[in-house]
């Protein structure tokens, strides 16, 4: 099981470095609560606005770089499953006879999510009774 909610572009792994700086975080936690939601809020609808509806459109396997990262990774060591998080678009897809890109979607237009039950992954979708 090959499993990764989140793949980081060398801009976003440096992003990840300063937030987890603790000079960063210490000076996070003297800002007022309303500053920080504020912050996260802009940052939130600017990476929005910036990607739209992109991340919901399938590309194809030859053009789906999370697809293409799996089968490289393939190519050195086998695995049942790869389970990402990082698009939100639900996909299930078989790499080879014996292997599955899973990706889990999002939980807002989809109700998408996975369930593993010891020995299978299953891509299912929330539906009320």
């Amino acid at each position: 099981l090959f499993l990764c909610c989140i793949f980081c572009s060398p801009k976003q792994l440096a992003m990840k470095k300063v937030f987890r700086h603790p000079v960063s975080k210490w000076l996070f936690g003297i800002l007022p609560p309303y500053v920080g939601i504020g912050m996260a809020n802009y940052f939130s609808r600017k990476s929005r606005a910036k990607t739209g509806t992109v991340d919901e459109i399938f590309l194809g396997e030859e053009n789906e770089w999370l697809i293409i990262y799996s089968k490289e990774v393939l190519q050195q060591q086998h695995y049942d499953y790869f389970i990402f998080g990082h698009r939100h678009l639900p996909l299930d897809i078989k790499l080879n006879s014996n292997s599955r890109y899973i990706n889990l979607g999002e939980w807002i237009k989809y109700d998408s999510y996975a369930v593993f039950d010891g020995h299978t992954v299953e891509l299912k979708y929330y539906k009320e009774l």
